[in-house]
């Protein structure tokens, strides 16, 4: 009776362990998708604001929602456009997205760079490093951005792990202010 008492309890021990091992491990993998997702969204809109020779913004009840960028073909014979956005249309698991065109609602050619988001921010900067605040909404000066966002995951029977990442200012090289 003793024997199979201690024995209950030993096995107790070993399954709680066993259960925190596994819910850390999930934790680790929320967090290395939401960092892989970031990390490649925010390259992929680095390259493209690099080659950048035109930019605009799409301002909506005081935030910036997406942006559009013209990009030089590679032979520099034609340009194309991009599109950076926030879908803030859904109520869960909002999306920061990449569309070609320079439409936001078009939905032929989206991407979704990041789901899970909570909150997304896109700051705009001068040469000079200053703030262009989003009540100005006059691109002319635009040389930088920034982009900063909220990114959740949760799974069944694990605390949803969150994690804010933000961007470093990506410069836009070709618009000459």
């Amino acid at each position: 009776m003793i024997a199979t008492s201690l024995g209950t309890i030993v096995l107790a021990g070993v399954l709680a362990t066993f259960m925190t091992l596994v819910r850390s491990g999930v934790r680790a993998s929320n967090y290395s998708v939401m960092e892989t997702q970031t990390r490649r969204a925010f390259e992929q809109m680095g390259i493209d604001s690099r080659m950048a020779s035109g930019f605009s913004s799409n301002i909506s009840g005081g935030a910036i929602t997406s942006f559009t960028l013209t990009i030089p073909n590679n032979d520099l014979t034609a340009v194309r456009q991009v599109t950076y956005g926030y879908d803030t249309s859904v109520s869960t698991n909002k999306r920061f997205f990449f569309v070609p065109g320079a439409d936001p609602t078009a939905t032929a050619g989206r991407l979704d760079l990041v789901t899970g988001v909570e909150a997304l921010s896109f700051l705009r900067y001068d040469a000079t490093d200053t703030l262009i605040p989003t009540s100005t909404t006059s691109d002319a000066l635009i040389k930088h951005i920034q982009v900063s966002v909220s990114v959740s995951r949760a799974t069944t029977g694990v605390v949803k792990a969150t994690q804010i990442i933000r961007s470093s200012a990506f410069t836009i090289r070709n618009i000459s202010i």
